[in-house]
């Protein structure tokens, strides 16, 4: 768990529905308070009474954004709930149909646009403005997205420009860990954990309309999220009929309604935040063109509840804080003697403050990457804000003069990935503030940022290194979630967890953002009562598992190689072992225990559809798909991607490791050695991830000698689009790519280095 933080004051976005109702008792679950509710319902037509509006839900819209069907009831949830309720009309439609929505505006006054054409989205602004002014104290707006992208985008994107705090704690609910009652329960239905736990604090969501193929009129005014037998017919239902009818993995949305294959009207939930009930008369089913039907409530009332449920905030489930191959890994990990870890230490030598070479920016460009790396601007002044404007001024002349003359003119907006040297930590936000201005667009680049001390140029307060795609933008995908959730760290800093570029025949690299083990749920580093050890070996393993969630949300088959930042300490090397481990144990082969006589992965059919053991899927949690096994060409050396764990001075929040992942989508994968003390990874085979290392303990002579061929060897390939130096060697010679200074680095097996040379290569 996480150290407590403050309480945010938070307004409720509610629409009826089971999910925006249920993210309230997270709220509440999480030590937040519901200052408001906000509400957004159809405008009604001017033929339209004030009688009819109320009791009629021919008024329900098709909002791509909004659920409008049982709107007349939403007067009801102020009473029900104790807590003030806002409401506006809806204006404009989808115009912006995107999946992520692109509205960069910074004011919030409403749009100067008409009705007609003005976004949907943007009818949020006035209504949650009108609250600010009403509850100065917000400064958090939840929202029940489970899997709509399209959804979360929208809300975050509206909270940015008010300054609110997003929250999305139903955000990949799905494939989250389930508790181990469930997993063990014949009687669960697979993928709808989420109504399982809705029921088992007395949540009352019944269905109020359905359109889709596998369900009809029959199903409606039923409750998906009742308890005991009843609610699991009910759910046993939907996942039997959706199950045929969706297929696949659609499945996992279609069970919970997510896909708008149905729609709920909560009519009741645990005490300590429903006061009254919603009580109905009678429900008329109407049947529409289409498979459409909908349940119109006739005498809807809010009803006053008798005794007491006994229920708790702490009664509402948060799932478990690691997934069960990561708790695995953990346990396993623990078995090894902490006073062994480190023992194989060789000292190499760490001058500090190099006199480098040059410091000139270093351009590479092969096929659809370009990198710029090593930017620094010491002569715009000593502080470390000066030096970035003089280092973002540099690349915006860089982008519009010296781009590849075949690409055209390129923009901050082409950036994928940034890679940020500070001198300190304690001048993160100084850099930060300029850093922000470079980008516009809803996705900006990935970033990885680290410290280095005095192992910079004496100078240098900040360095930055760019990878820049010069790929049409419309075929990048990027992974922003702001929000807070259960599922990983939202991004703090202007950047994305992931940016995903093409490259040839569907084949796709995805650059992911360095991530630091905080709790999701509170952005807080992770941390339980036991030794500093221990509390490492915990937030290793998280920060891997939001590299693989992010990974796998990005829909990575295969990891090209991996970097551990580690921060100084005495005990790096112990902590260097344990990250070499965890990669070590996560690309195992499965099931192969008994199978020494072949060379090669031994998959069996359960490895062949999900790609790992059965025994660490839940009933309710998608299995991990990556790695993908099926991808690893039979003849590969080994079956774990190059890795290097480096020690820098700090990290961000005062971490102490972070993890920075390169990942491929791909159908074929080859790992294997070069020639030398090299580990590659080949893609389908027209990328190449190399990793070279380079031993300890070597004289300046030896270590001169050693750069100066690997300098020769590679700065004239046409075929090399990166080239990364981790060192803790000083500089004698330029490199021809990237630099990043280091305490101390270690190689496979946990093995101490040099140096490490990152290679990447476009066949």
């Amino acid at each position: 768990m996480a150290q407590p933080s403050p309480g945010l004051n938070v307004i409720a976005l509610i629409s009826g529905g089971k999910d925006s109702l249920y993210s309230i008792l997270h709220c509440i679950r999480n030590g937040h308070q519901v200052v408001a509710l906000a509400n957004l319902y159809p405008e009604p037509s001017p033929s339209t009474t004030k009688a009819d509006n109320a009791n009629d839900e021919e008024e329900d819209i098709d909002s791509f954004m909004y659920q409008t069907i049982g709107h007349s009831i939403i007067p009801l949830y102020e009473e029900a709930l104790g807590i003030p309720l806002y409401r506006e009309a809806i204006k404009g439609n989808a115009v912006d149909t995107s999946r992520i929505y692109k509205n960069t505006t910074t004011t919030t006054s409403t749009s100067t646009s008409t009705p007609e054409e003005a976004d949907e989205t943007e009818s949020l602004i006035p209504l949650l403005t009108r609250i600010k002014r009403a509850h100065p104290e917000a400064n958090a707006v939840s929202a029940g997205a489970i899997l709509s992208t399209y959804q979360r985008t929208r809300i975050e994107n509206i909270a940015g420009r008010l300054g609110l705090t997003p929250l999305a704690w139903l955000w990949q609910y799905p494939i989250l860990p389930a508790p181990e009652a469930r997993i063990a329960d014949p009687l669960a239905v697979a993928q709808a954990g989420l109504l399982e736990d809705m029921a088992a604090v007395g949540c009352d969501a019944r269905i109020i309309k359905v359109a889709s193929g596998g369900l009809d009129e029959g199903f409606l005014w039923e409750d998906v999220s009742g308890s005991a037998n009843a609610g699991r017919r009910v759910r046993g239902r939907i996942g039997k009929a959706m199950g045929r009818f969706a297929g696949g993995e659609d499945v996992r949305g279609a069970v919970l309604g997510e896909g708008g294959e149905y729609e709920t009207l909560a009519l009741n939930g645990p005490d300590f935040l429903w006061k009254g009930r919603i009580g109905v008369d009678a429900v008329d089913v109407r049947v529409g063109e289409g498979g459409v039907a909908f349940a119109r409530v006739v005498g809807a009332r809010v009803e006053v509840k008798d005794g007491g449920d006994g229920v708790a905030p702490g009664d509402v489930r948060r799932p478990g804080l690691l997934d069960g191959v990561f708790e695995k890994a953990l346990e396993r990990d623990r078995d090894y003697e902490e006073g062994s870890e480190g023992a194989s230490v060789v000292t190499g030598t760490s001058a500090s403050s190099p006199e480098w070479t040059a410091c000139e920016p270093v351009h590479r460009q092969t096929g659809s990457s370009w990198t710029i790396s090593n930017i620094v601007a010491p002569e715009a002044g000593p502080g470390t804000g000066e030096q970035m404007k003089g280092i973002a001024d540099k690349v915006v002349q860089a982008l519009t003069t010296a781009s590849p003359a075949e690409s055209g003119t390129r923009s901050t907006d082409d950036i994928v990935f940034a890679t940020v040297l500070l001198n300190s930590m304690g001048d993160f936000g100084s850099m930060n503030d300029v850093y922000v201005s470079l980008f516009n667009k809803p996705n900006p680049p990935a970033r990885v940022t680290v410290a280095c001390g005095d192992r910079l140029p004496s100078n240098v307060k900040v360095m930055v290194s760019f990878v820049v795609d010069l790929c049409a933008r419309d075929l990048r995908q990027g992974l922003h979630v702001q929000s807070r959730s259960y599922w990983a760290p939202a991004n703090i800093g202007p950047y994305s967890q992931a940016m995903s570029v093409p490259l040839q025949n569907n084949s796709r690299l995805v650059h992911i953002a360095g991530q630091i083990p905080l709790d999701p749920a509170s952005m807080e580093m992770a941390q339980k009562e036991q030794s500093p050890f221990e509390n490492y070996r915990l937030r290793a393993v998280l920060a891997l598992q939001h590299l693989w969630r992010i990974g796998e949300a990005t829909q990575v088959d295969w990891w090209l190689g991996v970097v551990a930042f580690l921060a100084r300490g005495e005990q790096a090397a112990a902590q260097a072992q344990v990250a070499w481990r965890l990669w070590e144990n996560m690309h195992a082969l499965p099931n192969n225990e008994d199978e020494d006589d072949d060379e090669g992965p031994q998959l069996d059919a359960w490895d062949l559809k999900y790609g790992r053991r059965t025994e660490e899927v839940t009933s309710d949690a998608a299995a991990l798909f990556l790695p993908k096994f099926t991808v690893l060409n039979s003849e590969s050396a080994t079956s774990i991607p190059p890795f290097l764990a480096v020690q820098v001075d700090e990290l961000p929040r005062g971490s102490d490791i972070e993890w920075q992942g390169l990942g491929g989508r791909c159908e074929q994968v080859k790992l294997g050695t070069a020639e030398g003390p090299a580990y590659t990874t080949t893609m389908d085979g027209q990328y190449t991830y190399i990793s070279i290392e380079v031993e300890a303990g070597l004289s300046d002579d030896a270590w001169d000698d050693r750069l100066n061929l690997a300098i020769k060897t590679h700065s004239q390939n046409p075929s090399l689009s990166q080239a990364v130096l981790y060192t803790s060697y000083s500089l004698s010679e330029a490199w021809p790519g990237q630099v990043v200074p280091c305490r101390s680095i270690w190689g496979r097996g946990g093995r101490k280095l040099g140096a490490g040379i990152i290679l990447q290569q476009s066949h």
